[in-house]
């Protein structure tokens, strides 16, 4: 009787922790889903934006910084906003997102900076924001970060240690 009373109980507790682990699997599996979908939606709108700071490029710009060039970024960066990645900003990008759109609104605003070109300090502000905004749209799909193939731990031979998880 002990033995059978025994065998149940190891059965219920087995199954208990396979249904546990099956749930956090799967859990799992649909986060990670979850991850890569929303990393190449991400990538799908990030594309897009991306050219929009063009006209507004530190090195080899086609011409300089004017008003007309900043209103016109600012409008293409709002239809982008709203019409196709706006919802798709993470928190980390949209500071750096909103907080060059206002640099770019305080001279559009500015009726004084609207025929003539953009002086130095307002030229370098916008520099930075932007190198700012796509320093975090780059960070958010992971495109400025090392592949784990080129890592030194990749390289090394130790993903093939089984002692480390690696290996057959």
């Amino acid at each position: 009787m002990n033995a059978l009373i025994a065998g149940f109980i190891s059965g219920a507790i087995t199954a208990v922790i396979t249904y546990l682990a099956t749930v956090a699997k799967t859990r799992l599996d649909l986060a990670v889903e979850y991850d890569k979908g929303l990393r190449k939606d991400r990538l799908d709108v990030y594309l897009k934006l991306w050219p929009m700071l063009k006209p507004l490029a530190k090195y080899s710009a086609s011409e300089p910084a004017r008003y007309q060039i900043v209103k016109q970024v600012s409008e293409n960066m709002r239809d982008w906003y709203f019409d196709v990645g706006g919802i798709y900003l993470s928190k980390r990008s949209r500071g750096p997102y909103f907080d060059f759109k206002k640099v770019m609104q305080k001279i559009i605003d500015d009726p004084s900076e609207r025929d003539s070109l953009l002086p130095d300090d307002k030229v370098r502000e916008l520099h930075e924001k932007a190198t700012k905004l796509r320093e975090a749209l780059s960070n958010d799909i992971g495109t400025r970060q090392g592949s784990l193939l080129a890592s030194p731990w990749f390289r090394s031979g130790r993903a093939n240690d089984p002692a480390l998880g690696g290996g057959d």
